[in-house]
């Protein structure tokens, strides 16, 4: 012993500890040579196996005085793994009341100073996980940790955290750090960005969805992601449309989403129908004219296609026809499998709910396309009974009312659901052209092929004093070319109405030999019932029609359309239909023959063109 204490001095304090010769000391004569390599840290061990969070919170209280921040993190890391994902029978909120659990948060508290980045975080997620609120001692103690290292972060760590302090109440250092964490992420971002790495990259976009990050973030992260030279899986291609479809529409993202869509497209069997008919809800709610990279006309199909590749059945089915009706996408392979699955059960059209019958007699009603078994299909929706009777918030009535029409389908209870005069009156204030649209519809086809249900029609909203109130067309992109090829403005009439509720373009009064009668007066002319058009001449109306009249996929009239434009010549009328997209899309030079060739062949005559050239 007296040996021993004489070497002792000739030691420093901190090789005590490394050689554990204070712990020997008191052993005397039976002391052997110090062990210079440390034994099995049994603590550590019995935290990593412990079977049960009471077993956990034992070995703490037991051993309380000798934890240190390894022992600490082992225990939160125990506690959360068995709570999580292992067999534990303890509530969680058990946990945070448990004295041994407090006890453990005051010693990590403590040694909060020893603890590592990575380990802070981990700290915090743990915690959070129990339900430790945000403004106790040990999240506001590991909380400065993370603001003091906050330049040390990871672009990972950041994502991380930012998703952590969305699940603490707030508090002046949460919402601090909440502010500042986008911004260092938008300055580490083209330092830090993995630009190899698709997985990353596909999470620092869905944080970009989540966040408000600067336009030129949002660029690099999108532009990475594009220029790599591998294609997506099912998991990325979804995550990033996804992601685009949570954030404000900008065209940067099309060559992302085109790509995105292409690669889900080839991996659709890799995720389930529940993904797939999420991406396209997702898709069809954010698609809009201005923004048409939302829709992407082949994976619309690919969709339809799954659901009777894979035989999903009725249900599945008439909910893709519901969606496809909202951006009049036509799939003629969906509804003859709808209308053999009717025609094997006609029990489903008879138990079906309003709504089913509502998506499928929209998709019918799109074109002129009848599906097999129509017949057998069309008898049963005639005799469905008490379709009105269910309020349901995707039925817009006045659509279902028209469009039955279209289908030469009229529902007595539909009709008079969709043509009830508070109903209306609430519809028309809204002002929206598709509802006016449906309205005169509905009218043109009772008139038309119905006489016998005219009294169902309000008086109070003839389509002659409707028409004269609505939102007047303001652009006339054929106006002038038809002014050059016919040989002046005074023999084309422009923006004039019917008194069926008609908006059309421009008319043109046509003498024998198919040359045009300048008007008289013609400014004072608003009604077309009101051009007087002798025995040998010919009314021609010319309509300018706009994508929304056509099918977003096939480009084939809407089945309002075509109703519309019969009623026209019901009455007498020529009427040339122009579709304005392949008109703007010829040269300039093409425009007024192309229109002069179509006049020509709708009067069956030659019209005379005149030299002028076409409008610049």
């Amino acid at each position: 012993m007296s040996q021993v204490i004489k070497i002792l001095p000739n030691l420093p304090f901190p090789h005590f500890a490394k050689y554990g010769i204070i712990r020997h000391l008191c052993i005397g004569k039976d002391i052997a040579k110090p062990n210079l390599s440390p034994g099995p840290d049994f603590l550590l061990q019995n935290l990593k196996n412990a079977s049960s969070p009471k077993t956990v919170l034992k070995l703490v209280n037991e051993h309380y005085n000798i934890l240190n921040s390894k022992h600490l993190m082992q225990a939160l890391r125990s506690l959360f793994d068995l709570q999580k994902y292992g067999s534990s029978n303890v509530v969680t909120k058990d946990i945070l009341r448990h004295p041994d659990f407090e006890r453990l948060c005051k010693k990590l508290r403590s040694q909060s100073g020893v603890i590592e980045l990575n380990e802070t975080i981990e700290a915090l997620k743990i915690i959070s996980y129990v339900g430790v609120p945000s403004n106790s001692t040990i999240v506001q103690v590991l909380l400065q940790l993370v603001r003091q290292n906050i330049n040390s972060l990871t672009l990972p760590h950041i994502m991380f955290l930012d998703f952590l302090l969305h699940q603490f109440k707030s508090s002046p250092l949460v919402d601090a750090l909440k502010i500042a964490l986008p911004i260092v992420f938008e300055i580490h971002l083209p330092l830090k960005m993995d630009r190899e790495n698709v997985a990353h990259l596909a999470e620092y976009l869905h944080y970009a969805s989540k966040t408000r990050l600067a336009d030129a973030a949002i660029d690099t992260i999108v532009k990475a992601l594009y220029q790599l030279n591998e294609e997506f899986d099912a998991k990325t291609a979804k995550s990033i449309i996804w992601s685009i479809t949570d954030m404000e529409p900008n065209e940067i993202f099309e060559p992302l989403m085109n790509k995105a869509l292409n690669d889900f497209i080839v991996h659709i069997d890799d995720v389930t129908y529940t993904d797939i008919e999420s991406t396209l809800s997702r898709l069809i709610h954010r698609y809009s004219k201005r923004y048409p990279y939302f829709y992407n006309e082949v994976f619309v199909d690919t969709c339809s296609n799954y659901v009777i590749d894979h035989d999903l059945g009725f249900e599945h089915c008439v909910y893709m026809l519901r969606k496809l009706g909202r951006i009049t996408h036509t799939n003629k392979y969906l509804l003859d499998y709808v209308s053999k699955q009717v025609f094997q059960d006609p029990s489903l059209i008879t138990n079906a709910d309003s709504g089913s019958v509502y998506s499928i007699v929209i998709a019918a009603s799109l074109t002129d396309y009848r599906p097999i078994h129509w017949d057998n299909l069309k008898n049963l929706i005639m005799q469905k009974k008490n379709l009105a009777a269910e309020n349901r918030k995707e039925i817009i009535w006045i659509r279902f009312a028209a469009s039955l029409c279209v289908l030469d389908i009229y529902k007595i209870d539909v009709l008079s659901k969709a043509l009830n005069l508070e109903y209306l009156e609430s519809l028309f204030k809204k002002g929206f052209m598709s509802d006016f649209e449906h309205y005169f519809a509905i009218w043109q086809s009772i008139k038309l092929n119905r006489p016998e249900f005219v009294d169902i029609l309000p008086s109070k909203f003839e389509p002659e004093n409707i028409v004269q109130n609505m939102r007047e067309i303001s652009d006339f992109p054929l106006e002038a070319s038809l002014h050059n090829g016919l040989g002046g403005e005074q023999y084309v009439m422009t923006n004039l109405i019917s008194k069926k509720g008609h908006q059309i373009d421009h008319a043109i009064l046509f003498r024998k030999g198919g040359y045009p009668m300048a008007v008289n007066n013609k400014e004072g002319v608003k009604f077309i019932e009101d051009i007087e058009v002798q025995a040998d001449n010919e009314l021609l109306l010319i309509l300018a029609l706009r994508p929304i009249q056509y099918t977003i996929n096939t480009k084939v009239l809407r089945g309002t359309t075509t109703l519309a434009i019969k009623t026209l010549e019901h009455d007498g009328h020529g009427v040339l239909p122009v579709n304005l997209e392949i008109w703007e899309s010829l040269n300039d030079f093409e425009k007024i023959p192309y229109l002069m060739q179509h006049i020509k062949n709708k009067v069956d005559s030659d019209v005379s063109i005149s030299e002028s050239k076409s409008v610049v």
